[in-house]
């Protein structure tokens, strides 16, 4: 969800800025398709819920029917979202609606959030009518003697998504696209001069260095407490060589079964277990959990990922320098006539997606290999068959929990019945693990060189 998001939030931005800076004609009658595409959103999220709340309600006992065929229902629903959205921003000329004949062109941040208006709003109400079927499954387990969480509000289910989702992304956007108003604001043309990288410089290095910190405040959490385990975790941090400045509980009231790590520095790292992993795992399998994010760490692949986004502006910036005719004529191409540029601004944009879904997604899946294979030898120091068996049961345990297939592949994680394979074959082959890791190794070096290619070749050809 968070890859279509960044990739719809992103599209919606660049439809705006390449749209043309005039005001629109029948502003009433764009304005009134809009709404009535976004409530065809909201209405159909409230149709799926209720329907699929009502069946539960019903037959509790066939859940294993109605709720696989709730996730297919919301595949549908993010189609149609994607699409009402898409239509509004590029057939309704939104942006120039909300810029021009709404005159808020030179409004700090209220243009860009009118702008993605559209994408959001229906997004969040679609949240909130999904929690129908959220309750329907907790009265159906407190019917039956289970013992459930306590069942949140729909404030609370909301407040959750909005956190998750939503929180982390929208804000470094908007802190962005505030710099870059109050820049145009303040020195106009600013942003197409040469300063402009200095303008966008700082705001960025801070981000990247801060953004643990923010998370931390996002998301709901709260430090986790001294006893057994907290000393566990620390003892095992202590024995990797791993420096965090706090292993937090993540408050997600038991919706998510997760865990994550965020910082390069270690005096903002911190490591987030939700409460959800906590009251689903036993301690083995939350150390195991733990060890994989200290592989994350350990093994570099926080600032590997920052590197992978980058590395095709790399590529781009080393072959301009070293065919300076053939980009030319491939930048003159890409600007295009006038008229064109929101084509040409969403095709760069679908390429930038395939890049991620397909070289970025299997570097990915690599790096959390590499991950799993640590967080095994963090348990017993060689990855042998036991640790394996300790971690096969907390990846089982997350998949169920997220009703995850065990043979599906997403997109940055391998399938479940991969990793436990590649696990076992490390454990019984250590010569293939250390194959594999000099491999990956290998793989981060050349991302390495492909990153730093463009001020190599200014220092070395000039």
């Amino acid at each position: 969800m968070q890859l279509v998001l960044v990739l719809a939030i992103l599209g919606a931005l660049v439809v705006a800025e390449s749209s043309p800076s005039e005001p629109v004609a029948g502003a009433g009658y764009r304005l009134g398709l809009a709404l009535a595409g976004m409530t065809v959103v909201v209405l159909a999220a409230a149709g799926f819920s209720g329907w699929i709340a009502g069946r539960l309600r019903h037959d509790f006992q066939r859940r294993d029917v109605w709720l696989p065929r709730f996730r297919n229902l919301r595949r549908v629903h993010a189609v149609l979202w994607l699409a009402v959205a898409g239509a509004t921003l590029y057939w309704l000329d939104w942006a120039r609606l909300v810029r021009y004949n709404g005159h808020l062109e030179r409004a700090l941040l209220l243009d860009e959030i009118a702008i993605l208006t559209p994408l959001l709003l229906p997004l969040v109400l679609s949240w909130a009518a999904f929690y129908e079927v959220d309750r329907a499954v907790w009265t159906g387990l407190a019917a039956g003697g289970a013992p459930p969480l306590r069942l949140s509000t729909r404030r609370e289910y909301l407040m959750v998504h909005l956190r998750h989702y939503l929180g982390v992304l929208l804000l470094p956007v908007l802190g962005l696209l505030a710099v870059q108003d109050t820049a145009e604001l303040l020195a106009p043309g600013v942003l197409d001069s040469p300063y402009a990288p200095a303008i966008y410089a700082p705001p960025i290095v801070a981000l990247f260095v801060w953004f643990p910190s923010l998370l931390r405040r996002v998301w709901k959490t709260r430090p986790l407490a001294p006893g057994p385990l907290r000393s566990r975790l620390e003892a095992a941090a202590h024995r990797a060589g791993f420096r965090a400045r706090e292993i937090l509980v993540w408050e997600t009231d038991g919706r998510l079964v997760n865990a994550a790590v965020a910082g390069v520095l270690p005096q903002v790292r911190y490591v987030f277990l939700t409460d959800g992993l906590l009251a689903q795992l036993d301690d083995d399998e939350i150390e195991a959990v733990f060890g994989h994010e200290m592989g994350h760490v350990r093994h570099h692949h926080l600032l590997l990922r920052v590197l992978a986004m980058v590395a095709p502006a790399s590529l781009w910036l080393a072959a301009k320098q070293a065919l300076p005719d053939a980009l030319g004529r491939a930048e003159d191409w890409l600007n295009g006539p006038p008229g064109t540029q929101v084509a040409t601004g969403l095709f760069v944009l679908g390429a930038m997606a395939l890049y991620a879904l397909v070289v970025f997604g299997a570097y990915s899946r690599l790096l959390e290999a590499q991950a799993d294979l640590f967080g095994c030898r963090s348990l017993d120091g060689d990855g042998r068959r036991g640790s394996v068996e300790i971690y096969r049961s907390a990846l089982e345990k997350l998949a169920a929990s997220g009703g995850i297939d065990r043979r599906r592949a997403t997109w940055q994680h391998a399938s479940l019945a991969r990793r436990v394979e590649l696990l076992g074959r490390f454990a019984d082959d250590p010569a293939h693990g250390r194959r594999f890791r000099r491999r990956v190794d290998l793989l981060g070096a050349l991302l390495v060189a492909v990153v730093v290619s463009p001020v190599a070749y200014h220092l070395l050809v000039g």
